[in-house]
């Protein structure tokens, strides 16, 4: 996936979090980019890097002044969207990114300000966590994203689940094989895939 590929998929969900959290769509984005290569290894549909149990991987950690390879354990979820929703949970729930002034920072749309907070509350070791996220943001003007919030018009209102969008597919799948007639079935293929479309999937 290239990253305008991966910025054009994650977008909306980042910036539904930042009106449900109001963590910058930017913020998220960025770690997401960073954290899964722009979406070529997010094993586990794991996007954000975040640990705990699912799955075993080897992963790199600045420890001691020195970059070790160390193996560990790491969320798994059923899609994306899932992996963008805990990572706003995981900031939220943990204390100390509130204590470093994330919120805060996120508050005053001041992206770089709340990259500093992540590093400082020890979202990653990588000691230029903030600087690569600010790069990130920069290069690809991911803060517009945090600025579309404010015009409720340019952005999407709702973001379909790919499970449930796949539940009803599988419905028009099995009245596709019911019916005869080309017409209906044409329709019956083209809402198939809007459903893709609406639930950030390639359609078929």
């Amino acid at each position: 996936m290239n990253p305008q590929d991966f910025i054009d998929k994650l977008a909306p969900w980042a910036v539904e979090e930042m009106k449900r959290t109001g963590i910058l769509a930017s913020i998220t984005l960025a770690q997401g980019a960073l954290e899964s290569g722009w979406g070529v290894a997010a094993p586990g549909n794991n996007v954000f890097g975040i640990k705990g149990s699912g799955q075993l991987q080897e992963t790199q950690e600045f420890i001691n002044g020195h970059w070790l390879n160390v193996t560990d354990g790491f969320r798994v979820y059923d899609d994306w969207i899932g992996s963008v929703w805990d990572h706003s949970q995981f900031l939220i729930e943990n204390g100390r990114y509130a204590r470093a002034g994330f919120f805060d920072r996120c508050a005053d749309k001041d992206y770089e300000g709340a990259a500093q907070a992540l590093q400082t509350a020890g979202y990653a070791t990588d000691p230029s966590y903030a600087a690569k996220l600010i790069a990130i943001i920069n290069k690809w003007g991911l803060n517009n994203w945090d600025l579309s919030c404010d015009t409720e018009s340019e952005v999407e209102p709702y973001m379909l689940v790919p499970n449930d969008a796949n539940k009803i597919i599988a419905f028009l799948k099995a009245a596709y094989e019911a019916v005869d007639d080309p017409g209906s079935r044409q329709e019956c293929h083209r809402l198939a895939n809007e459903l893709r479309k609406a639930s950030g999937q390639p359609e078929e």
